[in-house]
Parts: structure tokens; C-alpha cells; sequence
């Protein structure tokens, strides 16, 4: 396993900024020819009584892989935006989830309760630019309890840590209709920002550290919940920098593929680690881990593209070409809207619009080459 993460490094310090494009801009090709293919249809999230569940209308779960609830006259297909995540010898399996929205929160906790959820990663800010990221799913005071839907959620205890870019909260989930309760951790990391990648990898990887410590405690064989706004950004890039850790420390690692690795992830969400620097940022902390089994002293941490000055003498903004497209709608979807391209940021996420008098939820596209990380 020594010489492949040799390999990896040796590769990794041979590459350009044109080649993380390029391979990018591959990775997007290949999601345009998964979003043709029958098998990766989102009929049900497209459906028009699940308008109001989804933050943005093309950030959608496959059917085939979809986190279902239990069924009620409300939501009769058990839908929620989140998908199952299993990787090949992967030790951990996840759900990605969007954000909950003020229409979801008590589906939220119905998911986290019928699917043994025991810990969750949160890995964005409630509001971000001024915009709200994620509706507040647990009470802001220790000690405090809120009621959401059939659960009363207790924040029983909130830790920081050295680092101060991540926190660690305790609730106890109360199930009113049966009297049951059980414990939850949250994992916050609040310092993702929202146009860029961590300043470093070292304060994200030690709760990478955390993360498998509280699971493995628990002895749990439920799924992490794992979520940011949109559920595919920020969230496919910890689930694919977790999966190879895992594999490292299991030495089990016969070969670094983190191309292969982004569509193995987007086959069964789309746009997992969704934007050029996200995927730049996976290859970061995969070579910190490298650089840590083989006992090699790490580098200093390098500015990503979306922090080096707008004036900077090194050109290595480039520029992408467009967005390339098989078909502009997700199956059999055509809803009447706007084709005006938009992203997560130019649009009020705060809002979901009511169907049939609005149109869906803004759109949360890629941005090749920009760093809005969902």
C-alpha cells in the first residue's frame, strides 16, 4: 500500500490547475450521460406534491436509492430528500441529505428516528450571505427542549474543541407517541465557507477522526446523516475523503482513483463534490493522509483557487467552457420555468415556492470553476 500512496503523491505534485479542470469538466460530462439513463430517474421527486420538500429543483435523489419514511395521506410515497450512500469496502454508510426546510422538520426527525440515525454531520451555517442554508432542527440553548412534529429534542450538551472550527452537540430524541428516547450526536463544522473550501485540511480531518470515534462508541450500524445545504457538495467531499481514510487504516487501498471515486458517489447522488475546487480540496486531504501513514512531514497548507487575490500575478482562474448538456430536464420533468442559468446564490433558498400558482424550487447547478459550495 506504501508504493500507492507514493504513487498518489508523486502524481499529485505533477498537477497543473488545467489538469483538475480537465478532469472536471469530465466528471460533469459523464453526470449529463447518467441523467439520460432510465436508471437514475427522480420520478418521484419530481412529483408535483413534493415540490415543497425540495430546497432546489435539480438537487433531487434517484429513485433506486431514495431514503424513504413511513407513509401517511401527507407525503403517501415516504418521500424525503436524501439518498443512501454505500461504497465498495467502504466500513461506514451514509445518508445524504439536503438541508430540512420549515416543511420538513418533522419529516427530518421522523427519518433520523425510523432509520436508527445516531449521529449527524451538519456542515453548513444556518444562514450564509445572508441567505438561509439549513432550518434549525435542534434547540439553540442547552438545556432547552423543542417539539418537532413527534419528537421533543433536548440540547443536553454543546463541546468545542481546540481547533474552534467544529462543535459537537448532544441531544436526547424523545418519541412522544411511544415514550422511547435515545441519544444523538451532531458534528457542526462551521467554518466551510460558503464560496470555498476550508482554509486547511488539518481542522476537518480531526473531526473526520471524531466522526469515526463517536460511531464506533455507539455501536451503531445505522447510516451517518450526513447533510449541507443541498446535500451534495460539502457532503461528497467528506464521504469521499472518509471512504479512502477507511481504506487506509484498514490497508486495504489497492489504487487512489478519485475520479472513479466522484462517480461511484454520483451514481447514487447527483453532483456529489460539486464544484472544481471541492474535487481539488478531495486530492488535498487524501495526500495529508499519505503524507501522515508514510511519516513524511506535511506541506504547508496551499491557498486553494478561491483564496488567492483577485490580483495575484498567477493566473489560475480559468475559464471553463459551458455546462455541458444532453438534456435539460431531469426524466420526464418539464416544469414551466425560467431557463435563465442560476445558482444557489443568486436565488432566495429561504423560499419554496407553492405549486401549481410557482414554479419549483431555484435551481442549485454547478459552477465550473466557481467554488459555491453547497
Amino acid at each position: 500500500m506504501d508504493t500507492v500512496l507514493r504513487e498518489f503523491l508523486k502524481e499529485e505534485e505533477s498537477y497543473s490547475q488545467q489538469d483538475y479542470l480537465t478532469r472536471f469538466y469530465k466528471i460533469r460530462v459523464e453526470q449529463e450521460k447518467i441523467r439520460a439513463e432510465p436508471e437514475y430517474r427522480s420520478d418521484c421527486a419530481v412529483a408535483p406534491q413534493h415540490y415543497a420538500r425540495n430546497r432546489y429543483r435539480d438537487i433531487l435523489p434517484y429513485d433506486h436509492n431514495r431514503v424513504e419514511i413511513q407513509k401517511d395521506e401527507e407525503n403517501p410515497e415516504g418521500y424525503m430528500n436524501a439518498s443512501f450512500i454505500t461504497l465498495p469496502g467502504g466500513k461506514s454508510q451514509f445518508i445524504a441529505a439536503q438541508a430540512p426546510l420549515p416543511t420538513t422538520l418533522d419529516e427530518w426527525w421522523k427519518m433520523i428516528d425510523e432509520h436508527g440515525v445516531s449521529l449527524i454531520l451538519i456542515l453548513c451555517k444556518l444562514v450564509e450571505l445572508n441567505k438561509i442554508k439549513c432550518e434549525r432542527y435542534w434547540p439553540e440553548t442547552v438545556g432547552e427542549c423543542e417539539i418537532f412534529g413527534d419528537y421533543e429534542i433536548t440540547l443536553e450538551e454543546e463541546r468545542t474543541f481546540d481547533d474552534d472550527e467544529y462543535l459537537l452537540r448532544v441531544l436526547k430524541m424523545e418519541n412522544q407517541t411511544n415514550g422511547e428516547t435515545r441519544v444523538i450526536h451532531q458534528l457542526h463544522y462551521r467554518e466551510w465557507p460558503d464560496h470555498g473550501c476550508p482554509s486547511g485540511e488539518k481542522q476537518l480531518l480531526n473531526m473526520i477522526d471524531l466522526m469515526e470515534s463517536i460511531h464506533e462508541e455507539s455501536t451503531s450500524q445505522a447510516p451517518i446523516l450526513v447533510h449541507c445545504s443541498a446535500g451534495v457538495g460539502r457532503t461528497g467531499t467528506i464521504i469521499a475523503i472518509n471512504y479512502i481514510r477507511e481504506q487506509m487504516k484498514a490497508e486495504t487501498l489497492s489504487v487512489i482513483d478519485v475520479f472513479g471515486l466522484v462517480m461511484t458517489l454520483r451514481k447514487q447522488r447527483a453532483s456529489m463534490v460539486q464544484t472544481q475546487d471541492q474535487y481539488q480540496f478531495v486530492h488535498r486531504c487524501i495526500a495529508s493522509y499519505c503524507r501522515r501513514h508514510l511519516g513524511i512531514e506535511s506541506k504547508p497548507d496551499d491557498l486553494s483557487v478561491s483564496q488567492i487575490p483577485l490580483d495575484s500575478s498567477t493566473s489560475v482562474r480559468l475559464i471553463a467552457p459551458p455546462t455541458p448538456t444532453i438534456n435539460d430536464q431531469i426524466g420526464t420533468y418539464h416544469p414551466d420555468v425560467s431557463t435563465e442559468h442560476v445558482t444557489e446564490d443568486d436565488s432566495d433558498a429561504s423560499s419554496v415556492p407553492d405549486f401549481p400558482d410557482e414554479p419549483p424550487a431555484p435551481k442549485g447547478p454547478e459552477d465550473l470553476g466557481s467554488s459555491a459550495a453547497f
